[in-house]
């Protein structure tokens, strides 16, 4: 793999900043919400954008499976993950939850959330996380078996369309059905608990290494083709069940963006402001939904107030990058 391609980092920033106001905003105008409104959707996209650069990083090193180039893969994953996730776990049960169990704790600190009822989890944000955790355990023996049998770039990105086509029909599957405090969302594809949710997050897996694998487009007008996947995926935004296919156009665009070819999509996720963003990007999805919980109000603007809790959660998710992301690591590299 490349260094650094600094496109998918800022990326990475604008589809956190997306999630962030989904979660604080709501806008009566028909075209700004339409957008802010689907950002449940960013999470797909976090999960091609983790499945896309792990294929084109590990793809020569699984060829041949051993413990210890997959031992060095679960490390490099905890590094990534671990420290702020767990800084937030304890946050939380110091100063927020009320009289938190050693199980939910437990669920919690093992991102266990997937499989359990979701009154466990501390952090509504924490399912993606515990489905990604599940993900990147099955990542060196899915990378693996997709180098050993040839399997077809085509078949995995038809594979993931079909787990996301069927997501809304599966009957709920986790341990613990007592009564939900938590609502259930109404969103079409929103599926944030129990196994499901970890069907939602190997659907877009499949996407993500399908589209790495896929052969590049060879375009004399190449930027015509980001353009118009860049269009298509707003388009969609704004229609109902068209956002099935938002994993599939970001998959292309993130494509895009790892080639060396140059776009004005490109030079715009490369800006230091979105870049800034991207490197922050993990510890705001993390912090922005502790911050939008304390109901905190500094002025009486709903609006206002709302741009000053994002600017809050951006400020401490600056410290935690530079404190924890940047400092803090569980194994040496």
């Amino acid at each position: 793999m490349r260094n650094e391609i600094k496109s998918l980092t800022g990326l990475r920033g604008i589809v956190a900043l997306w999630v962030t106001f989904f979660h604080f905003t709501y806008f009566k105008s028909f075209w700004i919400q339409s957008v802010i409104g689907k950002g449940y959707v960013a999470v797909d996209i976090f999960f091609v954008l983790s499945a896309f650069l792990l294929a084109v990083s590990y793809s020569g090193k699984f060829r041949h499976l051993t413990f210890d180039n997959a031992a060095t893969f679960y490390k490099k994953r905890i590094n990534r993950i671990y420290p702020v996730y767990f800084f937030s776990i304890v946050f939380i049960v110091l100063f927020i939850a009320k009289d938190p169990s050693w199980s939910e704790f437990l669920i919690n600190a093992g991102l266990l959330q997937c499989f359990f009822n979701p009154n466990y989890s501390f952090n509504e944000v924490y399912w993606s996380l515990s489905t990604e955790w599940m993900c990147y355990l099955m990542f060196p023996f899915m990378l693996w078996a997709i180098i050993r049998y040839k399997i077809n770039s085509w078949i995995l990105i038809a594979s993931g369309l079909f787990l996301r086509g069927i997501i809304s029909y599966l009957p709920d599957m986790y341990f613990d059905h007592s009564p939900l405090t938590i609502n259930r969302s109404s969103q079409y594809l929103d599926i944030v608990f129990g196994v499901n949710s970890l069907v939602r997050t190997v659907s877009s897996y499949c996407i993500g290494i399908g589209i790495a694998f896929l052969p590049e487009i060879k375009m004399k007008k190449s930027n015509f083709y980001v353009y118009g996947a860049v269009i298509l995926f707003l388009a969609l935004l704004y229609t109902g069940r068209g956002i099935f296919f938002i994993p599939l156009l970001s998959a292309m665009i993130i494509k895009h963006l790892y080639s060396e070819k140059e776009s004005l999509v490109k030079k715009f996720l490369e800006t230091k402001v979105v870049y800034f963003l991207g490197n922050i990007s993990y510890s705001l999805y993390i912090i922005h939904y502790i911050v939008k919980k304390q109901n905190i109000v500094v002025v009486d603007s709903y609006h206002i107030n709302n741009f000053l809790l994002i600017g809050f959660s951006i400020v401490l998710s600056y410290f935690s990058y530079l404190w924890i992301e940047k400092k803090v690591k569980i194994f040496k590299a």
